[in-house]
């Protein structure tokens, strides 16, 4: 990678020291975001400074500021959209400086191209002459060339510093692989700060391997990491068949990276964007935006359902403490997201508290249900405590609904791809659930089944899918379906 050498331009300076303070704010995946604004902003002054220097000096007639900063931002936007479609605000081919200016020039000379023509076609030459132009074309390109070419040296800047933010990644490789890469390897190539490093020796035994797989996914709930990042050699496929399937447990996208040996092969075809590809093991289960929108639809309703149905939750919580003794709420560790547990909230249903290691399934004609348990459990009401994890943020509406912590450990070991759930949100209601999965399971292989839905769910999600099972929900607590 090249750096480019200090600029004496005073102008340059202090845009360089504007652009220090906003390296705090930006991170290595959405630096790009920054440079298509900075694109943006430049070709609309260029279009407004060019059209008035040249019709009040060349001209002497009167200058129309909304024309000029209407075609500016409209070739504003339309260089930003060519240059993306190009891949070019990606970050790595911010930081190839040849690249970026042949991309610069041809791509601006398309714009100029087709904002000539259109200004021909529409026959608004009087508002902006060919002279303005040619003006805004010849201002334009150098600053745009010098827009970018501030970004690239502060961009560098940023990252040899250690100073712009990236995901936080866990790293687990071999040591030979390891040793090739330090921290701030991985932040210039990759844009990702590293929080946990978890080394495996050249020779160790399985039971070791397990152990330090085991800290790794501790570290990386305990760090909140957003990602893990293998460092394993291509050849031994056993030891990352082991990694891939420890790590399901895990809601993070899982990378290998090319090993020493494919390293020089990936950097040759990828050398336009300045550093080798990882490859996608796992993925995340969702986007931040589907993340932010499921989470926008659990916070309208369930605070909509606590405001309207609160006469009911009083009505019942009376019910119950007059029916048995005991309190009016019965809590309970789950497991919930990334494997953290939390205390579910539900209306207590039997005359038990079972929260420990030894928990038995409510069967049918159970004796120790109560009397007003058995209606709340028949419809459900029993659940709407659970509106509170929701807000909580626990829990979504929707989800695979957990399991106690004792039933959850038994699941893990017995059905291999059960960590696969809590790569979102337990929910109060599921897509197991409106598909007569309700209520006990009484043989492994209808748990099977039930994980399968739910593995469906993770791998389907959308937004129009949790209101279906929303409304479903509605018709399969009518039917009683398991619900005992």
């Amino acid at each position: 990678m090249t750096y480019l050498s200090q600029s004496p331009n005073k102008l340059v300076s202090r845009a360089q020291a504007s652009l220090g303070h906003v390296s705090e704010l930006v991170s290595y995946g959405n630096i790009g975001i920054l440079a298509a604004a900075l694109d943006l902003i430049v070709i609309t002054l260029s279009s407004l400074v060019a059209g008035v220097a040249y019709q009040h000096f060349a001209l002497g007639s009167e200058v129309d500021t909304s024309a000029l900063l209407g075609i500016g931002a409209n070739s504003g936007l339309l260089f930003v959209l060519l240059t993306a479609s190009r891949g070019f605000y990606r970050t790595r081919a911010l930081l190839s400086a040849t690249k970026q200016i042949n991309r610069i020039i041809s791509t601006w000379i398309s714009v100029l191209l087709m904002v000539t023509a259109l200004l021909f076609l529409l026959k608004v030459g009087s508002s902006y002459s060919r002279g303005s132009t040619m003006a805004f074309g010849l201002l334009g390109l150098p600053l745009l060339l010098g827009s970018r070419m501030i970004i690239r040296k502060e961009l560098s800047k940023w990252i040899l510093a250690g100073t712009l933010s990236g995901p936080r990644c866990i790293l687990i490789g071999d040591q030979e692989e390891l040793h090739e890469l330090s921290a701030l390897d991985l932040q210039q190539k990759f844009g990702i700060r590293e929080v946990g490093r978890f080394e495996f020796p050249v020779l160790a035994e399985i039971d070791h391997e397990v152990g330090i797989i085991d800290a790794a996914v501790a570290a990386a709930r305990s760090a909140n990491a957003e990602q893990v990042l293998l460092a394993l050699g291509w050849a031994d496929t056993r030891r990352r068949d082991l990694v891939s399937r420890a790590l399901r447990v895990l809601p993070l996208p899982v990378l290998l990276l090319p090993d020493r040996f494919a390293r020089p092969i990936f950097a040759q075809a990828t050398a336009e964007f300045a550093g080798p590809t990882p490859i996608e093991l796992q993925r995340a289960p969702l986007t931040r935006i589907e993340l932010a929108a499921k989470r926008v639809l659990d916070l309208t309703l369930a605070a909509m359902g606590l405001v309207l149905l609160l006469p009911l939750l009083l009505v019942v919580s009376i019910a119950v403490k007059i029916d048995s003794r005991g309190p009016v709420i019965f809590r309970q560790r789950r497991k919930g997201f990334n494997g953290h547990e939390f205390m579910i909230w539900k209306f207590r249903t039997m005359t038990v508290l079972e929260n420990g290691h030894n928990i038995c399934q409510v069967r049918r004609d159970d004796d120790r249900v109560t009397r007003i348990g058995r209606l709340l459990r028949a419809t459900s009401i029993d659940e709407l405590p659970q509106l509170v994890n929701v807000l909580c943020g626990e829990m979504s509406l929707v989800g695979p609904r957990p399991h106690a912590v004792a039933h959850d450990d038994e699941y893990g070991r017995s059905i291999g791809k059960y960590a696969f759930r809590h790569h979102v949100k337990p929910g109060i209601t599921g897509w197991a659930q409106v598909n007569g999965f309700r209520g006990e399971t009484r043989e492994l292989s209808l748990m099977k089944e039930r994980i399968d839905l739910d593995l469906w769910y993770i791998n389907n999600w959308n937004f129009w899918l949790d209101l279906w099972i929303i409304v479903r929900t509605c018709f399969e607590v009518a039917r009683s379906r398991n619900a005992y």
